[in-house]
């Protein structure tokens, strides 16, 4: 039996509500896919959303959805594969169809949010356009950026997931030919958002089927699918999931399209195949809407402050703790949660520390919530990865779930930077963020060999006081000039 969640709007400005009656509507059911589209690193920055369903015939319908019902959908990356009824105005259309929902039912409970565990191959298949006949790079390239030495991306993510996962077993095919040529599948190359993902999937599927088990060997197909091509899309490379029947394995697939210059710095790959295993972007706290702007993040500002590699370009860099701790990546001793009223006072390691004995973030509830949040981390200029990052210091995130980018860099300065690589977002021995509204602090008391240690307070400064104070006979005259000289 299915249970299903049910989210429906009406109009960009209407009403929100349940169980209305509709009318004159198409009603469609099918498994939900979303891709994040990102532009190329140096143009204009600006994110691009696409939504899909596939239907039961194998047919796939993009889905135009406002913003008002997104906002209600919360994170969307979590509706990624769900079979779900969506109902609306379709439209016919050459090469693909589209529908302008107005409600959404998704099948209880959601399937993607949960932890990413275990062995996760991925499959390039390479293809050209029928009418440009280049090979930007051969066979071995992309077989080697799947390697296990340093800057190749089974070390890469390895490593960024404390060994919970690896992409061991991942192949590649080589160069195929499309049958149409680049502008069928992007009508105006390198700008815009038309190009057409679903042709491009489905025939570099089928220019591939021949010469790939996309079962890998009967264990349940490949985790993902990097479609590397041999010119532009439109603005951007794709990366999210596709729900797909291919050789016999029907499932949700990890997908990314990636022309030329993506997969010319191994980031965007990273980047890429992040959006692939359920991350979104991560932002700093600017409010401009261009979520490319932390350093700190390989799913923000991929190719900022990174390492180099010779053959695969500049390379990804640490994800942050929320992210990790999202996909079940950061143990429970590695974090605190700090749900209760006190004073605590811990040392955090830096986030690319292999092991650690002591914490990798700590968490602190705005007002009670479990979805609104801080959370502090360490990042240091350290490691295969995080090495040319803007600095050793502590990093702090409010997160808020449902927001398109959860996690925001936490500014210090009365104007936050367009860029999060200022000292106002680097937390150093001596600095204290205050949130007085929220009765909350984090003050950096020290430098460790591998991170800080930070005091957190939920109490108020006059309470941090009294406690203090306890056990000494003053009064609260006393107590009262304390707070006016040492609280913020």
């Amino acid at each position: 039996m299915k249970i299903f969640r049910t989210v429906l709007f009406f109009g960009t400005f209407g009403a929100i509500m349940l169980c209305p009656t509709v009318s004159a509507q198409d009603v469609l059911t099918g498994w939900f896919s979303a891709v994040h589209g990102d532009m190329q690193p140096g143009a204009e920055p600006e994110h691009h959303m696409k939504y899909f369903l596939t239907l039961e015939t194998g047919d796939v319908v993009q889905l135009h959805i406002p913003e008002g019902l997104l906002s209600i959908l919360g994170d969307i990356e979590e509706i990624q594969g769900q079979y779900s009824e969506v109902a609306g105005q379709i439209h016919a259309g050459v090469p693909q169809a589209s529908l302008d929902v107005e409600s959404l039912f998704y099948e209880m409970p959601r399937l993607r949010g949960g932890t990413v565990q275990g062995s996760k191959p991925w499959i390039s298949i390479l293809v050209k356009y029928s009418d440009i006949a280049s090979e930007p790079e051969n066979l071995a390239f992309f077989n080697g950026m799947y390697g296990s030495s340093v800057g190749q991306l089974n070390h890469y993510w390895q490593e960024v997931s404390y060994q919970n996962i690896d992409v061991l077993g991942s192949s590649s095919s080589d160069w195929r030919d499309l049958p149409q040529p680049q502008t069928f599948y992007a009508p105006t190359p390198g700008s815009g958002t038309s190009a057409n993902l679903t042709a491009v999937f489905n025939d570099a599927i089928a220019a591939h089927d021949p010469f790939v088990d996309f079962t890998n060997g009967g264990t349940g197909g490949y985790e993902g699918i990097n479609i590397m091509i041999n010119g532009v899309l439109d603005c951007c490379a794709w990366g999210g999931g596709r729900f797909a029947t291919i050789d016999g394995i029907s499932k949700s697939w990890r997908v990314t399209w990636d022309p030329p210059w993506a997969f010319g710095d191994e980031a965007v790959i990273a980047h890429e195949m992040g959006h692939g295993f359920g991350l979104p972007h991560s932002n700093n706290s600017d409010g401009d809407g261009n979520p490319y702007d932390s350093p700190w993040d390989v799913m923000s500002s991929a190719t900022g402050y990174t390492m180099t590699d010779p053959t695969y370009g500049k390379l990804g860099k640490h994800t942050i703790a929320y992210h990790k701790d999202r996909l079940g990546w950061i143990e429970p001793g590695e974090k605190l949660l700090i749900d209760t009223q006190g004073i605590f006072t811990v040392v955090v390691d830096h986030l690319a520390l292999a092991s650690t004995p002591n914490l990798r973030m700590v968490q602190i509830p705005i007002g009670g919530s479990s979805s609104h949040y801080y959370t502090v981390e360490v990042r240091d200029q350290a490691g295969n990865y995080d090495g040319n990052l803007p600095g050793f210091a502590v990093i702090i995130h409010e997160v808020l779930s449902g927001r398109s980018e959860p996690a925001w860099v936490v500014d210090g300065d009365a104007v936050p930077a367009n860029y999060a690589d200022t000292e106002g977002v680097m937390w150093r021995v001596g600095e204290k963020f205050s949130d007085p509204a929220n009765e909350i602090s984090v003050r950096v008391d020290a430098e460790t060999s591998n991170g800080f240690e930070i005091t957190v307070s939920t109490i108020s400064c006059a309470d941090a006081f009294l406690a203090a104070l306890s056990d000494w006979p003053g009064s609260e005259d006393v107590i009262t000039l304390l707070e006016q000289l040492f609280c913020d």
